[in-house]
């Protein structure tokens, strides 16, 4: 995921996936899209019940300020 933005703290996030560890062929996901959501949600948009949209607790990336 490509986010930008004056609030968006560059860098990269998360574990890059391995180019020999293949899933089928693809590349494994190193991380749960859920926490993008999360992050967007209490981050972005500033509403902290992410329980009530998501139906779990999932830690937020740190990549708004």
């Amino acid at each position: 995921m490509f986010m930008a933005g004056k609030k968006v703290r560059g860098g990269f996030y998360g574990q890059p996936p391995s180019l020999t560890d293949l899933d089928d062929g693809n590349l494994k996901m190193t991380t749960d899209f859920r926490r993008v959501y999360a992050t967007m949600i209490k981050e972005w948009l500033g509403y902290d019940d992410t329980q009530a949209v998501l139906k779990g607790q999932f830690e937020t990336l740190g990549v708004i300020s």
